[in-house]
């Protein structure tokens, strides 16, 4: 993972660009791959211009295509991790979620990437 960012409330357009301007830029490298889903919230120019400044490329998905995403794997795994804990207020559940980020490994990523179609390397 290279990073999270938890919120509370809904996520809109302005929500996300920020994280990725202040979690996800200051992470990546050049060469590296942002891949994303159609979600409206992902199509700003602003956050094209933000990864690709970063010499990053972004990459998105077909519609409707969440076997090519390999963060759905990744959110099932946390979703469980998350009811398991059954946190019920929200300092616990925030408690919780980094628990189950903490307990994602490189070797799932890697594999979810693979499952998901990517060529991959641990190198």
């Amino acid at each position: 993972m290279i990073s999270q960012y938890s919120i509370l409330g809904a996520t809109d357009g302005l929500t996300f660009e920020a994280y990725i301007s202040q979690k996800l830029v200051p992470n990546l490298w050049k060469g590296a791959y942002v891949i994303m889903d159609n979600c409206s919230i992902h199509k700003s120019g602003e956050i094209e211009k933000l990864i690709e400044a970063a010499g990053a490329k972004l990459i998105y998905l077909p519609p409707y295509s969440p076997d090519f995403s390999p963060i759905e794997n990744c959110w099932s795994k946390i979703k469980n991790i998350l009811r398991s804990i059954g946190a019920r207020s929200y300092p616990d559940l925030a408690k919780a979620i980094e628990t189950a980020f903490s307990q994602v490994s490189l070797n799932e990523i890697h594999n979810w990437f693979t499952h998901s179609c990517y060529c991959t390397s641990l190198d």
